[in-house]
């Protein structure tokens, strides 16, 4: 009876749909960004939790994701990133929206 009481506990206390300490950050990106199609992309990069390795995915692989899904593309500007998880040794995933750029080359110098 005491393990269904501390599995209870467990699952209660695991449940939260945010989690983590992502801050909202701004940097001034380069002026020759070219938009690669129309609208935005997002990738993902989700995994297993065991015993509270929140957010153990990588940004950079949920970046890649994104990333597959423009041709052409080089970057994102206007990224959001968010992460979502379940209940203890359950699918927890890291999602990164933008949109899609490629950096102009510059002029010819003759």
């Amino acid at each position: 009876m005491k393990w269904l009481a501390f599995f209870a506990i467990a699952f209660a206390v695991s449940c939260s749909y945010k989690v983590g300490n992502f801050k909202e950050v701004s940097l001034e990106a380069p002026t020759n960004l070219e938009v690669v199609g129309t609208g935005t992309v997002e990738g993902s990069e989700c995994g297993f939790t065991i015993l509270n390795t929140w957010y153990d995915q990588s940004i950079a692989a949920a970046t890649r994701d994104a990333l597959s899904k423009a041709p052409g593309a080089t970057g994102l500007k206007d990224v959001t990133i968010k992460g979502k998880h379940g209940v203890w040794i359950v699918l927890n995933c890291v999602y990164v929206e933008g949109t899609p750029v490629v950096e102009k080359a510059a002029g010819k110098k003759k």
